[in-house]
């Protein structure tokens, strides 16, 4: 299996409409088009015949007609000629299918298992897609450390007085890395606070495990009190697919929900939902700022001074080589 061997989320269902879009996944570049009776179809992004990227035609009755001599395909990769009709010709397709609001693709000969999300009792918030610019595993570093919440995040994660204070926990399985952090809450803006039910008193707890086919992180985050004898009123659960471009960019895809103790919180949901899907995009922006930040890409953990917070970098990194990109 190779990192190319798992379903991946590469473009809103929403941005592909009657034109076909190029996507990078991987390293290798594909193009998205609407087949016919409207279902996604996914191929490599070059015509076998005198190799043009068949992203620059049109769909013409469900088939994608190549730019340069109107051959036209199907979602299957099959090929005909205009000129020479009895000549066929075929270019690898992809499976393809829509949820969550948007394209999923892998090989069809890869026998990988479409990611379940457990959202029961969470209400839908929203989606965001971020380009990150760094290679796969820095950006997993990123999201998995909460150390840098202190300064770099304004509505999540620990205060930077009390960082010494918060305990932490790693965990894993053959297919799973966890880690577990809990200490004193950052100070947040009244309003927020009030929402969130984040008193001052209050610990923020982060319990995030990592998945590894694809690799995406299930993020649950709350806030409690230190005995647990009182909650805050708000609990987020997001789900963050990495998808590698190439060995530079990795897009980043949030599925966001949420659930509360507010009374009609459904209702509430569509009101204050947008307003703090605008604040994880915001938060997420400055994450982009980080890892455009770095003096060196290099993925190797060697020659790091690393602490008690980046445990959970080695193990990520093992099971990343082992099951995402199939290396022994």
């Amino acid at each position: 299996m190779s990192s190319l061997d798992h379903w991946h989320p590469v473009l809103s269902s929403g941005e592909l409409r009657r034109d076909p879009i190029a996507v990078t996944l991987c390293g290798r570049r594909l193009v998205l088009f609407r087949a016919a009776g409207g279902a996604a179809g996914a191929l490599d992004d070059v015509c076998p015949h005198r190799r043009s990227k068949l992203s620059t035609g049109v769909v013409v009755g469900g088939r994608l007609r190549c730019p340069y001599h109107g051959w036209t395909f199907d979602a299957c990769g099959n090929g005909e000629s205009p000129g020479t009709p009895k000549l066929t010709a075929e270019v690898a397709s992809y499976e393809a299918r829509e949820a969550l609001g948007y394209v999923w693709v892998k090989p069809r000969q890869a026998e990988a298992t479409f990611p379940e999300l457990d959202t029961a009792g969470y209400a839908r918030v929203g989606e965001l897609r971020h380009r990150m610019p760094a290679p796969l595993e820095l950006v997993v570093d990123n999201f998995i450390e909460i150390e840098h919440t202190t300064i770099n995040h304004q509505t999540f994660g620990h205060d930077l007085d009390g960082i010494d204070r918060v305990q932490v926990t790693c965990k894993a399985t053959e297919a799973t890395a966890t880690v577990l952090t809990r200490g004193p809450t950052k100070r947040i803006t009244w309003w927020k606070r009030l929402f969130l039910g984040a008193w001052s008193d209050f610990d923020f707890v982060a319990d995030d495990t990592v998945h590894f086919s694809p690799v995406f992180v299930r993020f649950d985050h709350w806030w409690a009190s230190p005995d647990d004898r009182r909650e805050g009123m708000v609990r987020w659960r997001l789900f963050l697919f990495f998808v590698p471009e190439d060995d530079r960019t990795t897009s980043v895809v949030s599925f966001m929900f949420a659930k509360s103790r507010w009374p009609a919180s459904r209702l509430l949901w569509k009101v204050v939902g947008p307003l703090f899907l605008g604040e994880t995009d915001r938060e997420v922006q400055r994450d982009v700022a980080l890892l455009d930040n770095l003096a060196d890409q290099s993925t190797r953990l060697d020659g790091m001074k690393l602490g008690r917070f980046d445990k959970v970098l080695g193990l990520t990194r093992e099971r990343i080589a082992r099951i995402y990109r199939g290396e022994r």
